[in-house]
């Protein structure tokens, strides 16, 4: 037994207090006595009075004396050693990289996932080793997880054992630990339990604890694994080529079944033996266009998470505009500074078009341009035919064109918040009039004169549509110095809908995505692989004060993934994205020295060295043992007697 604290002992002179009262107390009885008696009873008073003749038979006194007692024990905290609780607080650290969701053979067992043979080993440690402890588990991701802190009910730690999840990213190894080593470092009852396979990728040795560690490594054996280590596909002058390197991570020649995608459609496949240890590269050439190509090792080996890889499409960077016109430098000027590839196409004057309705004589272009501008009325051709569906699936800006106008005088244009509006006032533009026009069902008025709208967009089937109702030569706009912002923003926003690719990207971390002005959600949505097959639900994206975060977290489970962008009108940005496992994950090697120098393997026994446990970690005698306060038994014998006490102050002074 042991003494938590001695500033407790200061509440004993309450016991020499109490029994001061009782001796200076004075105790006389009113009673009528014979004259020749009293010098007889004065003798007897005397010997009444005299200080051990008060203690006797005071049963109040003594219960007094004992609770008083009772109570300066416990305020020095008292305490006794007891075996097999284990300590009062038990860290769990758990290793959730990516290797832990390797398929391992312990001796003797069937086979299975080592995450799920961690937690039955940490379910039997508390079970066993820390049954009367506080626990706290920490899992490792990107940074530290503190899944449960201080926890008192088993069976919640159990259920936050069960949750734990295999972390695909870069791990945080030495941060886990560091917080682990805090969390414990005033404590002079607690434990550190690191619960791994033994793929430890971090240095362990320069953290120090002033709590014991313990150190217990899965007791499974070494498979093999076929990973893929690179894969990515080019344009060439022959066509499109993949390229693939596959490594071989066993001790024994292995056969590799590989098939390659395009689209979700198997293409190519092949087979080739791998040595122990070896890398081999596979080329694929004369692929047919796709827009995502998939690599996959058929079979399963001991890690999946490295058996898919995804490569995108180079997509062409420069838009294609079709610029219908009867001839306008400005616009045509304006649209080739925004580096888009303008193809020219010359409309008659009016009046000269002698088949006006005749849309076989004007062929559409051979390759979908990326938009469609038309200055001034639009051809009669584009109204039927294979023009109008080049239309219906092509974005479209047109300017100005023919119809009843409004006069606006030149009125200050009124802006509404839109992405074609941004940088822009119109301060200082001149606009006599706009086209009286009934708004088409799609349309939105984004800058409007005296309540007239200059200037309109929106969404019809899916594609972007933005309409000038006003024509260019009948302003001074062309001259302004915005005019170029404004034909730079429009084009931007009209060729902005395909969206791009972002590559490859190691799970968890963070990158940069282009977020429209007009978004009003965004999230992460599972397309395929590992995290399709896992059932990975929609992720929402970051948000901050500003709304939409740019910098986004990539999903932590592997797969193919599209961050998906909606604005108000429903309108969606797709942008593809692969999520890759970190690649040191797959590289098994020897069991990290550096962790298990820091403590102990529990099967074994074996004591954690000196130089990593603080002077200030209990003596050896009771490294096993655990303090159980006496505090609650104290203070319960305390109200006993208490209650006692009542009940003979209740029988009467004659007690």
């Amino acid at each position: 037994m042991g003494i938590g604290s001695w500033l407790g002992l200061w509440f004993g002179l309450s016991i020499p207090a109490i029994l001061a009262m009782y001796l200076l107390k004075r105790k006389f009885l009113d009673t009528k006595v014979p004259s020749h008696l009293l010098w007889q009873r004065v003798l007897k008073n005397l010997e009444a009075n005299r200080p051990w003749q008060k203690l006797q038979n005071r049963l109040l006194l003594w219960l007094q004396l004992l609770a008083a007692a009772l109570l300066v024990f416990a305020l020095m905290k008292p305490y006794l050693w007891s075996s097999g609780g284990g300590k009062e607080h038990v860290v769990l650290v758990a290793d959730t990289s990516g290797s832990m969701s390797a398929v391992s053979m312990p001796s003797g067992q069937p086979s299975q996932e080592r995450l799920e043979q961690l937690k039955q080993e940490m379910k039997d440690y508390i079970k066993q080793e820390a049954k009367n402890s506080d626990v706290t588990l920490l899992s490792m991701n990107a940074e530290p997880n503190v899944v449960i802190s201080r926890e008192k009910d088993h069976g919640r730690a159990n259920e936050a054992i069960d949750s734990l999840q295999a972390y695909f990213g870069k791990a945080s190894y030495n941060e886990t630990l560091s917080l682990a080593s805090a969390l414990t470092r005033d404590e002079s009852d607690a434990e550190v339990v690191v619960f791994t396979d033994g793929q430890w990728k971090g240095d362990p040795s320069s953290i120090l604890f002033q709590a014991p560690v313990k150190v217990v490594t899965l007791d499974s054996e070494a498979g093999f694994n076929l990973g893929l280590q690179q894969f990515g596909v080019k344009d060439e002058s022959s066509g499109k080529t993949a390229v693939a390197v596959v490594k071989n991570s066993s001790k024994a020649a292995k056969q590799a079944e590989f098939n390659l995608y395009g689209d979700g459609k198997l293409i190519k496949t092949s087979s080739a033996e791998i040595k122990p240890g070896a890398s081999l590269t596979l080329t694929f050439r004369d692929l047919p266009a796709a827009e995502v190509y998939r690599a996959e090792l058929e079979g399963s080996d001991d890690y999946q998470a490295d058996n898919e890889a995804y490569a995108f499409s180079q997509h062409n960077e420069t838009p294609r505009i079709l610029l219908m016109t009867q001839g306008n430098l400005f616009l045509e000027k304006g649209l080739q500074l925004t580096g888009a590839e303008v193809v020219k196409m010359a409309l008659p004057q009016e009046g000269i078009d002698a088949n006006p309705g005749d849309a076989s004589g004007t062929a559409v272009p051979e390759k979908q341009p990326d938009l469609i501008v038309i200055d001034g009325a639009a051809p009669a051709f584009t109204a039927q035919g294979e023009w109008k569906k080049l239309l219906d699936r092509t974005p479209v800006w047109t300017l100005g064109g023919g119809g009843n106008k409004v006069n606006v005088n030149g009125g200050q244009p009124r802006l509404a918040n839109h992405p074609v509006n941004r940088y822009v006032s119109y301060n200082g533009v001149y606009i006599g009039s706009v086209l009286d026009r009934k708004l088409p069902d799609w349309a939105t008025p984004i800058v409007s004169i005296e309540n007239h709208p200059a200037i309109i967009a929106g969404t019809e089937k899916g594609e972007q549509r933005l309409s000038f109702l006003f024509n260019l030569q009948e302003t001074d706009f062309p001259l302004s110095s915005e005019f170029p912002i404004v034909v730079h923003e429009a084009v931007s926003w009209l060729t902005e809908s395909g969206g791009k690719s972002l590559g490859r990207l190691t799970a968890g971390t963070r990158v940069e995505i282009p977020i429209a002005a007009d978004t009003v959600s965004a999230h992460w949505v599972a397309k395929d692989g590992m995290a399709r097959e896992m059932k990975v639900q929609n992720l929402e994206a970051e948000t901050g004060e500003k709304g939409i975060n740019a910098l986004q977290q990539v999903p932590p489970v592997p797969g193919l993934y599209a961050f998906e962008q909606r604005n108000s009108a429903g309108k969606k940005l797709e942008y593809l994205a692969e999520s890759a496992a970190d690649p040191y994950e797959a590289q098994w090697g020897e069991a990290n020295a550096k962790l298990a120098a820091i403590g102990q393997i529990a099967k074994d026994g074996k004591e954690t060295p000196a130089t990593t446990v603080s002077d200030s970690v209990p003596a050896k005698s009771h490294s096993d043992e655990r303090q159980v306060s006496l505090i609650t038994l104290l203070a319960s014998l305390a109200l006993l007697i208490i209650l006692v006490e009542w009940g003979v102050y209740q029988r009467g002074r004659s007690i």
